[in-house]
């Protein structure tokens, strides 16, 4: 009894759905959605391939030619990307993938690189407070090798391995850094271990896409946000679109 959850994500969703004057018991529910996480939305829309549906999660979008296919800005950090894919989820989708931009953590690693997650190290609070209190928590191994198999039909180089996921996005040491690196994390994140640990929890695949968009070094922290880094992520999101 003293385990009990107190709060339901679907009943909260319809509390606020009613609140904006819409029945969710009106509306399609998601089943079998595959639903993309993106830091950059507005990159999406210039694709001018989607259409606006619900307030569920922030502003739920569909592809025209494709309604089993969503996409939404995603949260930053893992206590806001949990709670968003809470909401997601407890409307029905079944795939949550993730795309943002992290920190390369190797030293051949450059701005602009492509990272498909297997998962990622634990450096947060969520996945404890959900009884996942592990030192890593993986992502989906289908779907993130679907992932992998869809960028190289589309020529497109990736590179699939471990992330880690910190809920201190500006308090990264150097000895962090080194650690992580040595545990072959490509790259640091602050979503991850959040998204996966809700997947888990509700038995949804989650998976993430990560853009490096700056390179820690073994003594300085290399900028980088550049016209490399935003290219990449519009051939990500080309292949969708």
């Amino acid at each position: 009894m003293m385990d009990k959850v107190l709060t339901d994500p679907r009943k909260l969703l319809a509390i606020d759905l009613k609140n904006k004057g819409i029945n969710i018991d009106e509306i399609c529910v998601l089943t079998e959605y595959t639903f993309w996480l993106m830091i950059y939305l507005i990159i999406w829309l210039a694709f001018d391939c989607g259409e606006y549906r619900f307030p569920i999660g922030g502003m739920l979008w569909v592809l025209k030619d494709n309604p089993m296919v969503g996409f939404i800005k995603s949260m930053m950090c893992s206590p806001a990307i949990a709670t968003q894919a809470e909401d997601l989820i407890a409307y029905g989708v079944k795939e949550l993938i993730h795309v943002g931009y992290a920190g390369g953590l190797q030293k051949n690693m450059n701005p602009g690189d492509i990272v498909i997650t297997e998962g990622a190290y634990n450096d947060t609070a969520v996945a404890r407070l959900y009884g996942f209190d592990y030192n890593f928590i993986e992502s989906s191994s289908e779907l993130s090798a679907e992932l992998v198999k869809t960028m190289k039909v589309h020529q497109i180089m990736v590179s699939c391995g471990k992330t880690w996921t910190t809920d201190a996005g500006y308090h990264e040491t150097v000895g962090q850094v080194l650690s992580y690196r040595n545990k072959a994390a490509l790259c640091v994140e602050m979503e991850g271990v959040g998204l996966f640990t809700i997947a888990k929890y509700r038995e949804c695949a989650a998976s993430a896409i990560y853009i490096i968009s700056d390179v820690f070094g073994d003594e300085e922290w290399l900028l980088g946000c550049s016209g490399e880094a935003l290219n990449a992520v519009r051939a990500v999101l080309g292949v969708i679109a």
